[in-house]
């Protein structure tokens, strides 16, 4: 049975991308952990392991496993969830273990083929580095992509994803960018919103306390 999807631009370019090291920075409704979700679908190679982390369990169940199983269960890819372990088994043999990073040290121990952190700027940095280390299954490098609305310049993900380092890939969106919100979406939100949020969470810029954003050729 043939299901077809649509993405928007920077979605797309989200998914072609090869890079070890991928980020989806984007407004709020930009569709971040929708695509989130089906790159680690899409990615997933039979009979490996990845990981999908979220801030809390409680962010975890409502929002980024409801969409991966969402979608999932849409593709037919999806032939087992076990919600009290959070693990999702997928008919190619590929396993994803769901983890909240609110204790990142309780993170070690996986060998990883891929991982996503979904809201990644409402995590300690110490959860990014030591997921990163385990993208190493079977002596293999394994992939990472992250999904968030920024914090700021100061904030640790625009230290590790935003200053253009090597094999790190960063794709931007706004919400108004997304066609599939409805048409009043983002207006309706933004006429409710100071400047300076609103730079942060729809337009989604790297912004610090004075305003100054973060602007590049993303």
């Amino acid at each position: 049975m043939k299901v077809e999807l649509r993405v928007h631009q920077a979605q797309k370019a989200f998914l072609d991308s090869q890079a070890p090291i991928r980020e989806f920075v984007g407004g709020r409704g930009s569709g971040k952990t929708w695509i989130g979700a089906l790159d680690i679908l899409l990615r997933a190679q039979p009979n490996r392991l990845y990981g999908i982390y979220a801030p809390t369990y409680t962010m975890l169940r409502d929002a980024t496993l409801r969409m991966l199983v969402d979608l999932g269960e849409q593709l037919h890819f999806i032939t087992q969830v076990n919600r009290s372990e959070m693990v999702v088994r997928l008919g190619n043999g590929a396993e994803i273990v769901c983890r909240s990073t609110d204790d990142p040290e309780r993170l070690r121990g996986l060998n990883l083929s891929g991982a996503w952190l979904d809201e990644a700027s409402v995590m300690q940095h110490d959860a990014y580095v030591i997921v990163l280390a385990s993208l190493r299954e079977r002596g293999e490098m394994g992939w990472l992509s992250a999904t968030f609305t920024p914090k700021g310049k100061k904030h640790w993900t625009y230290q590790v994803f935003g200053n253009g380092q090597d094999g790190v890939a960063l794709f931007h969106s706004r919400t108004a960018d997304n066609p599939f919100l409805p048409p009043a979406f983002a207006e309706l939100v933004g006429s409710q919103y100071p400047s300076q949020y609103a730079q942060q969470e729809l337009e989604g810029l790297f912004i610090d306390p004075q305003g100054a954003v973060f602007k590049r050729e993303w």
